[in-house]
This record gives structure tokens, sequence and C-alpha cells, in this order.
């Protein structure tokens, strides 16, 4: 509630600072976004000793005409969890992602516009969980998951110019129409192969805030 809230005042912030232009885009413009997050927590009151976050997301951009840009992003997430129950279990997971799409921009009016997004993604990652049991061998577990796929989605929001050079992107809707996913998990007895295909437009709130570089 306080992210949202966070958000919907910048947007009127941005609305009544609007009369003073300071910046757009055009044909041929540049632009370069990215965020890091890190984080690391120890939850010892649900028998967590480690809770362990990673999320890198890069993106690089040119705008073909005034409105239209085609862009490519870059990301990578990582996490690791550790939990001290009778036994020792531990998971992680990480994945590596590339994306090419275009993005659609219309300006409101000052440094206000708004934007539309269409994109396909390639991913591949791994999983693991294990699990060491000294007293019930039979709980003892080790398995690995390799998963690769395909993604076409879109998203839209607001865009925002605060310098020349600097603008604020605030995404606000999101929606995965298409997933196709190949996992392969091994363990140490055997080995499965799975896939997977999704087909649902279904369309998701999404408030945040990044920043754009403009080059």
């Amino acid at each position: 509630m306080k992210k949202l809230q966070s958000s919907i005042l910048i947007l009127l912030l941005c609305l009544i600072s609007s009369l003073y232009c300071v910046g757009q885009y055009s044909e041929g413009k540049k632009y370069l976004e990215g965020s890091f997050n890190i984080g690391k927590a120890n939850l010892e009151a649900y028998n967590q000793k480690e809770d362990l976050s990673s999320n890198l997301n890069l993106t690089y951009g040119k705008f073909v005409t005034k409105s239209k840009a085609r862009f490519w992003t870059f990301g990578f997430t990582q996490s690791s969890t550790e939990n001290d129950f009778e036994y020792i279990e531990k998971k992680s997971n990480y994945r590596f992602s590339l994306g090419l799409g275009n993005e659609y921009y219309k300006q409101i009016f000052g440094n206000l516009g708004i934007y539309g997004r269409l994109q396909g993604n390639l991913y591949a990652g791994n999983s693991s969980h294990s699990i060491n049991d000294d007293y019930i061998s039979s709980n003892n577990r080790d398995e690995s998951t390799f998963s690769s796929g395909v993604t076409l989605g879109g998203s839209g929001g607001i865009s925002y110019f605060i310098s020349k050079k600097l603008a604020l992107v605030v995404p606000i809707v999101s929606t995965n129409v298409f997933e196709f996913n190949f996992s392969q998990t091994k363990m140490p007895s055997f080995r499965t192969n799975y896939f997977y295909y999704s087909i649902s437009p279904t369309i998701s709130l999404n408030m945040g805030i990044g920043i754009r570089y403009v080059l």
C-alpha cells in the first residue's frame, strides 16, 4: 500500500510540474535503463537461517521514430534459502534472460507521456533442492532442475522527464500472453523431462519506479 501511495504521489507531482518542459524523445535518441537489488535476511523465528536474493535488469533502446523505439534487455535473478528444522533443507535458483521488443510512446503534455511495450524473452536457469536428514534417511533429497523457454508479453506506464537526460519511468500494467517451457529434473536414481506451454492473456497491476538515461 505504501509503495502504491508513493507512486501515486510522484505521478501527481509530475502532472503539476509538466507545464515546464525540459525534455522529450526524438528519432535517433538512445537510452539506458537499469536496476539492481540485493537482499539478505536472517529469519530465525521461522527456522530459516538465511534468505539471499539479487536481481539485475538492463535495457538499451533506440527511437527509430519520435514515437517508436526498439529495445534489448538483459536480466539475471538469483535466490537461495537455508532452513534448519530437524533436518537441513537448502534451495537455490538462478535465471538469465534476453529480450527484444518495441516501445510505443505518446507525449501527453510538457514532460509527461505514456508508453506501451511488446516484448519477447528467452530465458534459461537452474534450481536445486536438497534435504539432509541424519535421523530419517528416506527424507534425504538431492535434485536439480534445468529450465529454458520463451515468453511473449507486454507492459505499459508513464514516462516523465526530470531533466533533458533523465526520465522517471513508472510501469503500471503488465501481461504475459504466451509461454513455452522445457525443464529437465535430475535425481540420483532417475531423470525426467517436462514440456509446458500457456496461452493466458491476463493483465496485472505492477506499480514501480525506474530511471532512464537518454544518451
